[in-house]
């Protein structure tokens, strides 16, 4: 990575967003985030700041009460800020998670659309669904359906 400095800043933000959170499995939520950044620098190795940034703070407005003037602030770029209000579900709760997912894909915003796929697979990994209790597993399931939508819209984007 071109600037590790930022990343570890924008990092120890979503830390400090998240501090005393905690995933299904206990485990620090911030893990999470920093998981999710890098499933997208490894599914798409041209990622840019901003969705690397959208990647480690996907889940600032929705489980972490930040705004994105709070965002703006701390220095995030417009376009991270863009799309985690895209993948905030708080602030597009209608209908189903699918149809929440397709308006994500048909939103046509890469990096939102980069950024819920790497979530989708950090969610749905086999190694972390395994450490979960029996329900959240069956969480997992609904995870494919979304991941094929945002397959399809990301394939849609390339030139």
């Amino acid at each position: 990575m071109q600037n590790a400095v930022w990343f570890r800043e924008t990092l120890e933000f979503a830390r400090t967003l998240h501090h005393g959170q905690v995933d299904k499995a206990g485990a620090p939520y911030w893990k999470h985030l920093e998981r999710v950044a890098h499933r997208l620098i490894e599914r798409f190795p041209d990622a840019t700041k901003a969705q690397i940034q959208a990647a480690l703070l996907h889940d600032a407005i929705e489980d972490a009460g930040v705004s994105a003037d709070d965002l703006r602030g701390a220095g995030i770029e417009e376009e991270a800020i863009a799309a985690i209000q895209l993948v905030s579900r708080n602030l597009d709760p209608d209908g189903t998670y699918l149809d929440w997912i397709g308006r994500i894909a048909a939103s046509g915003n890469v990096t939102a659309i980069r950024v819920k796929l790497a979530d989708n697979l950090d969610n749905s990994d086999p190694a972390r669904v395994a450490v979960l209790p029996a329900g959240p597993r069956m969480v997992a399931e609904k995870y494919a359906p979304a991941r094929a939508i945002l397959e399809r819209a990301i394939l849609e984007q390339a030139p």
